[in-house]
């Protein structure tokens, strides 16, 4: 269903020619189709958790093997971070790249010495910002879960 939401979406974002109103409903399409997404993801792992806290396999009852082997939400929000962190770090690489050729290619331009300088320095502040941002985000679930 949610991939069928994203197509159309993305056909209503494509032919709507810069009609506002289009745009919108296409991007509003989109936000519900990632969200649905997301909730049919983490379902098991909602249930995980239900089941954890209510107990059920200490009734009697038994719980589905889905339900039971399906990672903790702690786990998928984990795996997303570094799965992000490694995008940045990726793209990070590039830039620098890119802008270190770009520096050598000036060939005594000020302006496009400038430019790739540039580069490289806001390729640099995003690794430090998604190393703090890393940083952060674990020391906050360590005091969530050891809390």
């Amino acid at each position: 269903m949610c991939a069928r939401w994203l197509d159309g979406a993305s056909v209503l974002y494509i032919v709507s020619s810069g009609n506002e109103k289009m745009l919108g409903t296409a991007k509003k399409m989109i936000l519900a189709a990632m969200i649905g997404l997301a909730l049919g993801i983490a379902a098991p792992s909602f249930l995980k958790e239900i089941a954890t806290i209510l107990d059920w396999g200490g009734t009697g009852e038994e719980i589905p093997t889905e339900v039971q082997e399906a990672q903790t939400l702690s786990q998928i929000a984990e795996r997303l971070l570094n799965f992000l962190l490694s995008m940045v770090g990726i793209l990070s690489i590039m830039m620098i790249v890119v802008g270190g050729l770009m520096y050598f290619a000036a060939a005594g331009d000020e302006k496009r010495a400038d430019t790739a300088k540039k580069i490289i320095m806001f390729s640099v502040v995003g690794v430090a910002v998604a190393l703090a941002a890393l940083i952060i985000v674990r020391q906050i679930a360590n005091f969530i879960v050891a809390g």
